[in-house]
């Protein structure tokens, strides 16, 4: 496996479409934290609070785990929702968890200033660390910056259970909150372009039908995170469209038209009718090992147009998983993938406390399969 290109062409390639060395290996937020955190001899909240902390911790995660890419904001996805006013319980080796909505209901829409976005503390850290990135990093590997789409960022801001009695009850205050929140999201995009960000990865595991109904996603998802994805491709910037949903609607995310899907399962009704196979559950946990990928074979629809597959390791497999299972976790991914458009990543986040023995047999999986 002589490397001849840098992570960043690599990466980028395959974005692109285009012939690689080999596969990209793809990083998330900040899986396997807490073994990167005790090398660096600090806690997630002192990494977390500095722009320094945040950087370094990505540098030296992308050395131990040999990653094509680094990603600012991780783990806390409340950056906007904070910047807009929503409080946050900031802990000292935990993610932050939402301490007070700053919304009751929708009706309140006027509260929410997105120029808020570019006075905020947080925003002016995440932006920081990419430009340390960017300068340390250069050209070597792809930087990622990571936002919520609007219907996200929506729940983050008033808080799910609300947001669904208002999209059915007061749809015309509810547009008008996801107009700013767009607004928000893309202003939030820009300062991580304007940084040094390379792309954008954005979560967008609310358009989904454990959640919706296909018309409401199409409703009240679709046109604002439309315009999100493509103000970001206008600013020259990729866009990886994230949703690790068990009941994703990736028929929006088609039409979302991102430069890759990050996904982690894959059409599970479909899945069921087609071949007898319970997706969701052959991704849990407790089943690590799953068997062929018959999910790559329904996104072969996403890769004849040209939309990069990202995907799809269990993420509880180098935590859970033994090495047989994590070898057979990667080589069942790396067989169903297609030969161009597809970077090898977890689903989503490896869990916080995954070892990092466990790491280095998955490293040791991806370089035998590629």
């Amino acid at each position: 496996m002589e490397a001849e290109m840098t992570s960043r062409e690599r990466f980028i390639n395959a974005l692109e479409g285009k012939c690689v060395d080999r596969v990209p290996y793809g990083y998330l937020w900040f899986g396997a934290g807490n073994a990167v955190l005790e090398r660096m001899g600090v806690s997630l909240k002192d990494a977390y609070c500095s722009a320094e902390g945040i950087a370094r911790a990505q540098i030296l995660a992308r050395e131990m785990y040999h990653h094509d890419n680094v990603m600012s904001p991780w783990g806390c996805l409340l950056v906007e929702a904070e910047a807009l006013g929503t409080k946050v319980n900031i802990k000292e080796n935990a993610y932050p968890t939402v301490a007070k909505y700053a919304l009751k209901s929708a009706a309140e829409h006027e509260l929410i200033n997105p120029d808020d976005i570019g006075q905020s503390g947080r925003v002016k850290t995440i932006a920081g660390s990419i430009e340390i990135l960017k300068t340390e990093i250069g050209d070597e590997a792809f930087i990622t910056g990571a936002t919520m789409a609007p219907l996200m960022l929506a729940s983050q801001v008033m808080g799910g259970s609300r947001l669904c009695v208002d999209m059915l009850k007061d749809r015309e205050g509810f547009h008008a909150l996801l107009e700013k929140l767009t607004e928000s999201c893309i202003l939030f995009a820009d300062a991580l372009l304007e940084a040094g960000a390379d792309g954008i990865f954005v979560e967008n595991g609310e358009s989904t039908g454990d959640l919706f109904s296909p018309q409401m996603a199409e409703e009240f998802m679709l046109p604002y995170t439309k315009k999100l994805y493509d103000h970001i491709k206008a600013e020259g910037g990729y866009v990886i469209s994230h949703n690790c949903a068990a009941q994703a609607f990736y028929d929006l995310e088609m039409k979302l038209e991102p430069h890759a899907l990050n996904f982690a399962f894959g059409d599970v009704r479909l899945l069921g009718k087609k071949y007898g196979v319970e997706c969701k559950k052959l991704h849990n946990h407790n089943n690590i090992g799953c068997g062929p990928r018959h999910c790559f074979k329904e996104f072969k629809k996403f890769s004849d147009v040209g939309i990069c597959l990202m995907g799809n390791i269990i993420p509880d497999a180098p935590l859970t998983g033994s090495r047989v299972e994590i070898e057979h976790e990667v080589k069942s991914c790396l067989s169903a993938a297609p030969e161009k458009g597809f970077i090898l990543a977890t689903g989503c986040e490896i869990p916080l406390k995954t070892p990092l023995e466990k790491m280095e047999m998955l490293w040791g999986a991806v370089k035998a399969g590629i």
